[in-house]
């Protein structure tokens, strides 16, 4: 596989790689109608945590992991939806435990892939809801 040009890039390329992702597609920026479908979404934010003085960083990448999943009154299927998100977010933790990270792009190495907020649920009809977890990226920027 090439090397990511962009770290949006590589987070997709990372989370394709996650066996909870059986069923629908992964998307960047943009989480269709219909279950079940994934998305990655950037978030703003102050993207320096620190500056070296040689003018190298280490910064952030905030993101939302999001999902379109089946939802209703039925009490199991909203627990599934629920325990999907409790699942993603270990994933996430073993890797950084692991150290397993998204191979950024040139310049840059990834330093921890963190959750920041746990599954919730961020909007929902009869039909279908949205999950969201959202996630940061640390990593060092060479100057």
């Amino acid at each position: 596989m090439a090397k990511a040009k962009s770290i949006i890039e590589a987070l997709e390329q990372f989370f394709l790689d996650c066996e909870l992702l059986k069923e629908g597609c992964l998307r960047v920026d943009f989480l269709g109608e219909k279950p079940v479908e994934y998305a990655i979404e950037t978030l703003p934010c102050d993207p320096i945590v620190k500056r070296y003085a040689n003018g190298s960083t280490v910064r952030q990448y905030l993101f939302a992991f999001g999902s379109r999943e089946y939802y209703s009154q039925e009490r199991l299927q909203n627990i599934q939806n629920s325990a999907f998100c409790e699942k993603l977010s270990d994933w996430v933790e073993e890797k950084d435990r692991s150290e397993t990270f998204p191979e950024l792009p040139d310049g840059m190495e990834a330093k921890g892939l963190r959750v920041v907020s746990s599954g919730y649920l961020f909007d929902g009809s009869m039909k279908n809801a949205r999950y969201q977890i959202q996630l940061q990226l640390l990593y060092y920027k060479e100057a």
